[in-house]
């Protein structure tokens, strides 16, 4: 099960935003995915609000992240396919 930051709100499942922050893993040498329960995800009805929060999203604020880096998205779910929107790479 993902953690969740936060939930302002119940969004329709056809149509909305996630910010998620994955975690790094030394065996895949790859991001955990985003269904990985390690991932904390925060989801959004808004555009505008979700990429506030991607953009304010630092390093200090990810405490799963173990010292290692983090690669944080916004993605667009449709009908439950994601879309890429932005993604960055956070160092410790």
């Amino acid at each position: 099960m993902n953690s969740t930051l936060e939930n302002d709100k119940i969004v329709a499942t056809g149509d909305y935003f996630l910010v998620a922050i994955r975690n790094w893993d030394d065996k895949r040498e790859d991001y955990l995915p985003v269904d990985d329960p390690s991932t904390a995800t925060q989801t959004f009805s808004d555009y505008l609000i979700a990429e506030s929060t991607y953009f304010s999203t630092n390093y200090e604020s990810c405490p799963q992240a173990g010292g290692k880096d983090v690669k944080v998205e916004l993605l667009h779910m449709r009908f439950g396919i994601p879309h890429m929107v932005r993604n960055r790479i956070l160092f410790p």
